[in-house]
């Protein structure tokens, strides 16, 4: 009997009609169509089509805006809401948002811009940038233009306009940023590198009204952040920057403390620049004391043994948490804005989520936001000068290690109308001392064990776990799953709440190229990619089963290789290599090899690796690893004789057409967010749920 899930199957005749609306809806020609009852609907059509006609929009507005100006406005209100809710992946919300910005402005200036206002922090089109920084023009009110500046990417754009804008509310400063007055140059107008010497070279920061403010109660901080050029070999103390404090009428400023910089009598307030070395990058942190306005910065060298730049582009910025606060903003309306139900928050302690690495918490995270869901993502950075990912207004919000810490309280009592998810991807120190304040305020809490952090600790990979820390969360957690069954094994013993659930790991359905083909190759070659360090990996072994298979070929590649290793001829050490190069090497492979050291740090283990392998049409042989003993065309084997007869018989035969790609077709990533989704999705029965929650 057909099942009401197969295609041309329905409930009821009037499944039909929908169904080809739906499908029909898809078709790339077709153009969106919002309901036909919707006030505006010609102006919300024209904002979904391409070229978009911004002009005549704003005609259709001002027509609109002659008749009854309140009602039109609530009515582009509701529209911009419309749009950002149903086509939030598109620039339709943008479009309208700029055309009634200017259809308003252009009956109203005042009312446009607090239209303007309204919307420009959670829609910061550059198009409407420039619009409310004419308008603001217009009737003269400059400091609000510098506020626009937390909105503009473009820098060169961002310091003209700070430029144009600083000498009109300071009319003593000429048009290269020069004070005519008296008082130093100002910190955007170095052009050419400057070379520092023992006597400081000042610079002149005014600071924005609205970055005075307290954020809930808390002090701004602020961020010198700039680059210099200087040997490899300098020391941190090379070079310092002094700080100098202004209030509104040019006083200078005698503050007790100043946190973040340090105070000596020979030279006031300051701090060593502390560059990285390779980069010359260096961030100075530190917090404003009351009422100043106004910062003087001097550079000069301190211990340098050689010859020290100051690079254009230097800027003092309000600190990457306060800048994180405004795009956290942002992103949350963007969450309400969204039809999904859930919300995620992962705690993954990778790298920021791209294309370069693919771990589980990345792929976990791609595939939830394929489905529309929004995901705050956690990731670790070595030091706070490192990029990280701006938030570009869709519903990915990416958040260094560093500054979550100081977001956990917030994010623990968030509220929001969706459904929130907190998956803990590691036993990150925090976790305990936060967990139980996401739980009462109604998040769904899931450790998802993706390794035996304990047997990485004891390899040197992992110093800052604790097993104390991973038994507290495994026993505060609303459910834990684990990558394998010896894992989940381990953790029951800790007594969770409920079991562990295996929760593999699975394949990526980017990995494979189009045009994949197996080919083969004259010579055997046997294939391996992936991590190289010694700390896992078995060199040792690998060389002697090399040596024992003389007439195989190894092709190894990956990262992190030792530097010593003594390797026979017939291993073939390629380094790191994109997927698609993997997938033109690998079409020669007979057989790949996962040559893990054995122990308990391996039998934890379900290699993302293997996935990948069976998408390449590839039987895989590997020394012990319980969880994939059962694996289709997969051989485990115990020590380095048995490793090379299992190579010996996977070489002989391919494996049956078919069966790979069956098998795979049940092991998506797509099948582990169900299992997740499912799994907090369960009620508590702990009766604590909302317990803390804000009604």
């Amino acid at each position: 009997m057909q099942s009401s899930r197969d295609i041309g199957t329905y409930q009821n005749k009037g499944d039909v009609p929908i169904m080809l609306k739906k499908l029909f809806g898809l078709l790339p020609f077709v153009h969106h169509q919002p309901p036909l009852g919707m006030p505006l609907r010609k102006v919300v059509i024209l904002a979904t089509q391409r070229p978009v006609e911004i002009k005549k929009m704003e005609e259709l507005i001002t027509q609109k805006l002659k008749k009854n100006e309140a009602d039109t406005i609530k009515k582009i209100e509701n529209g911009i809401e419309y749009l950002r809710r149903e086509r939030f992946f598109k620039r339709d919300s943008s479009n309208l948002f700029v055309a009634g910005l200017r259809a308003i402005s252009s009956q109203n200036a005042g009312l446009g811009l607090e239209f303007g206002e309204k919307y420009i922090h959670e829609i910061p089109d550059i198009r409407a940038i420039k619009s409310m920084v004419l308008y603001y023009d217009d009737i003269e009110k400059h400091e609000e233009k510098l506020f626009l500046l937390n909105h503009i990417k473009d820098i060169n754009y961002a310091n003209e306009l700070k430029a144009e804008t600083l000498g009109k509310l300071h009319p003593g400063i000429d048009s290269g940023g020069i004070s005519i007055q008296t008082g130093p140059p100002w910190t955007f107008s170095l052009s050419n590198p400057l070379k520092l010497n023992k006597k400081p070279q000042y610079f002149k920061h005014r600071f924005r009204t609205k970055q005075l403010e307290k954020i809930e109660g808390i002090a701004p901080e602020f961020e010198l952040i700039g680059k210099i050029k200087i040997s490899k070999h300098g020391s941190p103390s090379s070079a310092l920057a002094q700080f100098q404090f202004f209030d509104e009428n040019n006083s200078r400023l005698i503050p007790a403390t100043i946190p973040g910089l340090t105070h000596s009598n020979s030279v006031g307030w300051y701090s060593y620049l502390r560059q990285d070395n390779d980069t010359g990058d260096f961030m100075i942190s530190f917090e404003l004391p009351e009422n100043c306005v106004q910062l003087n910065i001097g550079f000069q060298t301190w211990n340098a043994k050689s010859s020290v730049k100051l690079l254009p582009g230097f800027e003092v910025k309000p600190s990457s948490t306060n800048q994180f606060q405004i795009d956290f903003t942002r992103f949350m309306a963007n969450v309400e804005h969204s039809k999904a139900e859930e919300l995620v928050f992962m705690f993954s302690g990778t790298t920021y989520v791209q294309d370069v690495r693919a771990n589980r918490p990345i792929r976990l995270t791609r595939e939830l936001m394929k489905r529309g869901i929004p995901v705050i993502f956690n990731y670790h950075r070595w030091r706070r000068t490192d990029d990280h990912p701006e938030y570009s207004g869709d519903l990915l919000f990416q958040i260094p290690i560093d500054v979550t810490k100081q977001f956990m309280a917030k994010l623990a009592t968030l509220r929001t109308s969706k459904k929130k998810i907190f998956i803990v991807s590691y036993p990150h120190p925090i976790i305990p001392k936060i967990l139980n304040r996401f739980k009462v305020n109604g998040w769904a809490n899931l450790y998802d064990a993706r390794d035996d952090w304990e047997e990485f600790e004891k390899v040197g990979q992992a110093k800052w776990y604790s097993s104390a820390t991973e038994k507290y969360i495994v026993t505060n957690c609303d459910h834990i799953t684990a990558v394998s069954w010896p894992l989940a094994n381990k953790l029951d013993a800790y007594e969770p709440i409920d079991k562990v659930h295996v929760v593999p790991n699975a394949l990526s359905p980017n990995f494979l190229s189009n045009d994949y083909k197996w080919i083969g190759s004259k010579r055997t070659k046997v294939g391996y990619f992936g991590h190289l360090t010694a700390s896992w990996f078995d060199w040792d072994s690998l060389i002697e089963i090399a040596n024992q298979r003389p007439e195989y070929l190894f092709e190894i590649i990956g990262h992190s290789a030792p530097d010593d290793l003594n390797l026979p001829k017939n291993i073939d050490l390629m380094g790191p290599k994109t997927h698609p190069e993997i997938n033109k090497i690998a079409a020669e492979w007979s057989v790949a090899i996962i040559p893990f050291k054995t122990g308990l740090l391996a039998d934890a283990v379900d290699p993302i690796k293997i996935y990948e392998y069976m998408a390449l049409d590839l039987p895989t042989v590997s020394f012990r690893m319980p969880q994939i003993d059962k694996y289709p065309y997969t051989i485990t084997v115990e020590n380095n004789e048995e490793f090379c007869f299992a190579l010996d018989e996977s070489v002989r035969y391919r494996p049956k057409r078919g069966v790979l790609k069956k098998w795979l077709a049940r092991n998506k990533w797509g099948d582990r967010v169900d299992d997740l989704l499912s799994l907090a999705a369960q009620p508590r029965n702990d009766g604590i749920s909302n317990l803390g929650a804000e009604e």
